[in-house]
């Protein structure tokens, strides 16, 4: 109870008298209740000769009249809604100061005293009960409804993009990658002379040949990794990230560090699974392009915003003059950049010098 009466005053302490009477819903409750209460005691203030088709209405009495006091429950229930348990109280307040006079005066009884009472409590109890529970939902904005829908639509368009890209990853590694291994053991035997002696010059062949499928099958079992890790699906993107650029920086030999600021916390999936692919596609072009030293990968967690930074020491290059140039002079990596960061409403730059590294910038609102 003690905690009921603790949500109560501080529901009431939360409204904001300020603007009220420019709110169209206060004048709607200050107009019905002024109507409400001249058709009331009209016969006291002398109304009823003014509208003859309420005289009997107005002129009710006893239990009539009680029946009439049921229409205070409009602008009471409508004032809860609108302006919570302040305008529940004072509608009520209004409701009491209309009714009690009247039945004082014309059944001073203990009975009418004890019904009006009860409905007095009962129209208190339903004011309160919409005040608390009525939530009415918001109406969203145009904007923010086109948002949604084109959230929905990148998501359905992400789950099948990922269910083909885990479906190919699974193909090669459970055929391609089994398929070569069976190559490479037959030309290791071929070339150890299970099959006979081979003449020097096809040994050597052999053992070219095995060299390069044991690479192949690396590459293949790379590419299949790098399709789909299960490591983004499981438990989020900065432990994706981190185990992306140690990855890199082992096969690379770059120095790749991933920086935080600002508290880390989880993503929509949608807009990990980008920016996770970003980023793999940003540091794929720092190792086989930028013959960089060190890289940095910022993730900035802002308020209501993502910032994603990758940076290199890298030997840089001319930037087109527009951004769509990036597929016509053959960087496809960051037009595919672009274009990720667009399904996300996000803005893309890139600063880059010859000599001088190059920074890529993705900034979006999750």
């Amino acid at each position: 109870m003690k905690q009921v009466l603790m949500d109560i005053a501080a529901n009431i302490g939360s409204q904001k008298p300020k603007g009220v009477l420019y709110n169209r819903h206060f004048w709607i409750i200050a107009c019905v209740m002024a109507g409400l209460v001249l058709l009331y005691n009209g016969r006291y203030v002398g109304i009823a000769h003014w509208f003859p088709w309420l005289e009997e209405v107005v002129s009710s009495q006893g239990i009539h009249a009680f029946v009439l006091s049921f229409l205070f429950l409009i602008p009471l229930t409508y004032a809860s809604a609108v302006f919570r348990l302040r305008g529940t109280f004072i509608t009520w307040a209004l409701f009491l100061t209309t009714t009690l006079p009247r039945t004082l005066y014309e059944s001073p009884n203990f009975e009418s005293l004890l019904r009006v009472a009860l409905f007095a409590l009962v129209a208190l109890l339903l004011g309160m009960f919409v005040a608390l529970d009525y939530n009415p939902r918001p109406k969203e904005e145009p904007a923010k409804q086109a948002r949604i829908r084109r959230l929905a639509s990148l998501a359905r368009f992400l789950k099948i993009q990922e269910y083909e890209r885990h479906r190919l990853a699974r193909e090669l590694h459970d055929n391609t990658i089994q398929s070569l291994l069976v190559i490479t053991n037959r030309a290791h035997a071929l070339e150890a002379g299970d099959y006979g002696e081979l003449a020097p010059e096809a040994k050597k062949q052999a053992e070219q040949i095995v060299v390069m499928l044991l690479h192949t099958i690396d590459d293949v079992r790379r590419l299949s990794r790098d399709l789909r890790p299960s490591i983004l699906d499981n438990i989020g993107l900065l432990p994706a990230l981190r185990w992306l650029t140690d990855s890199l920086s082992q096969e690379s030999g770059i120095g790749i560090e991933v920086r935080i600021n600002g508290r880390e916390h989880r993503l929509q999936p949608e807009f990990e699974l980008i920016i996770f692919r970003i980023t793999q596609e940003a540091l794929k072009n720092v190792v086989q392009h930028s013959r960089a030293t060190r890289a940095t990968v910022s993730l900035d967690f802002v308020k209501d915003n993502f910032k994603l930074t990758i940076e290199d020491d890298g030997q840089g290059f001319r930037l087109p003059q527009r951004m769509s140039d990036f597929a016509a002079k053959g960087k496809l990596g960051l037009h595919r950049i672009e274009q990720q960061a667009r399904l996300i409403d996000g803005s893309f730059h890139i600063s880059s010098q010859p000599g001088k590294g190059t920074v890529v910038t993705v900034e979006a609102k999750p």
